[in-house]
């Protein structure tokens, strides 16, 4: 299962722990990040069927949740997973991407790459982003934008 593998994956690069199931801050974060790292990389080749819809912290996919709750549910069947990944997954682009991001900038940089899908300009996309996420300033959403840019994921119309 490719979604076991990744998870393992993002363990084994400290970029979340598989510790999903409490009601907790800290398992909240590690849900929230397992949503945020699986829809950004998608963008870098892992293919991945599952379809997001915005939601409170930005793109988020009922199906995802209900694989990863599955999983943690069976820890023989999570720790019995390789974190052997497809060959098209560019991997090690994904994690110079993500590194060193925080929580926020998760939650920006995929709401930015969802929403772009239905709005082109580049000023439109950056204020409707910053109208709908309260709390972030244009110049982290713009910042967050121009990662995307450097990136190759998002091209948007001047």
């Amino acid at each position: 299962m490719v979604l076991a593998q990744f998870i393992k994956y993002l363990e084994s690069e400290n970029l979340v722990k598989f510790d999903i199931l409490r009601e907790d801050d800290e398992c909240f974060w590690n849900r929230f990040k397992i949503q945020k790292y699986t829809f950004l990389a998608m963008r870098f080749g892992l293919d991945l069927p599952y379809k997001h819809s915005m939601y409170l912290y930005g793109p988020y996919s009922s199906t995802l949740t209900d694989e990863y709750y599955s999983l943690a549910k069976n820890p023989k069947q999570y720790e019995a997973t390789q974190s052997e990944l497809p060959q098209q997954f560019r991997r090690d682009d994904f994690l110079s991407f993500v590194r060193s991001k925080n929580n926020g900038w998760l939650e920006i940089a995929a709401t930015l790459l969802s929403k772009r899908e239905f709005i082109p300009r580049r000023d439109d996309l950056v204020e409707n982003t910053e109208n709908t996420k309260v709390g972030f300033s244009r110049e982290f959403i713009d910042e967050a934008l121009r990662d995307l840019e450097g990136a190759n994921l998002i091209k948007c119309d001047q």
